[in-house]
């Protein structure tokens, strides 16, 4: 039976309706690209009214949940990482602090990402991660060309983890490591492209050699280097 119980915990009736929905893309009852009933139908279905319907249906729209085009009945998204890209975006105009936070997270996401890659990457990823070196090097005198691809090398690497809940968070920071890119180059003007270059490829070679250790390491490594910059970066700021 699908109408909303009075005695389900007590929570907005909006919530409840959204609830319900979610539960039934989660079971499987609805999927990716599946149209909803149309509002008139959800509200008979549920014994609620239309007004609480549409802003359930307006609270899962802004979670990414559904999309909703005018004439149509309500339709199911793929998992993406839109909301996360919309909180983040959001964080990181606040404040300061904000960016100095989701760097660290940014750090912790990669360096368990480098694990799970070193274990998990397919001959496509690492062959994907290798040219993206190679532009890396052609490009790294370069700074605007070199911020791009330096972007997709973390994604990249991240994404070889096959680990989809990573894979969103990362795309979520992506707006991360360009600040931190654009920080850098403000700080550090002249700074040795080499070194960093070959920081980003101990990284690509311990993944390809598939050694756990020296992936972490190199990560590590990274890390410090940028935290280094950033924390001058600030300090400016």
């Amino acid at each position: 039976m699908d109408t909303i119980d009075s005695l389900e915990p007590r929570k907005p009736v909006t919530q409840l309706i959204a609830d319900r929905i979610t539960s039934w893309i989660t079971s499987g009852r609805y999927k990716a690209g599946d149209h909803l009933p149309s509002e008139g139908d959800l509200a008979k279905q549920l014994g609620v009214s239309k007004p609480s319907v549409r802003e359930s249906l307006r609270q899962l729209v802004a979670f990414g949940v559904i999309e909703i085009n005018h004439g149509r009945p309500p339709t199911v998204r793929s998992l993406s990482s839109a909301p996360l890209i919309s909180f983040f975006h959001l964080a990181l105009s606040e404040e300061q602090e904000g960016l100095k936070e989701a760097i660290e997270l940014r750090r912790a996401l990669e360096a368990q990402s480098v694990i799970l890659a070193t274990e998990r990457a397919t001959d496509e990823d690492i062959e994907h991660l290798g040219q993206i070196i190679d532009r890396l090097n052609q490009c790294k005198d370069d700074y605007e060309k070199w911020v791009p691809e330096h972007v997709g090398f973390h994604l990249a690497l991240v994404k070889a983890s096959h680990n989809r809940f990573f894979s969103f968070l990362v795309d979520a920071l992506q707006e991360t490591i360009e600040k931190t890119n654009r920080m850098i180059l403000a700080a550090q003007p002249n700074r040795n492209a080499t070194v960093t270059l070959a920081r980003h490829v101990a990284i690509y070679e311990a993944v390809k050699s598939r050694d756990v250790n020296k992936a972490r390491q190199a990560v590590e490594q990274h890390f410090e280097a940028v935290d280094k910059v950033v924390s001058v970066a600030f300090d400016k700021g």
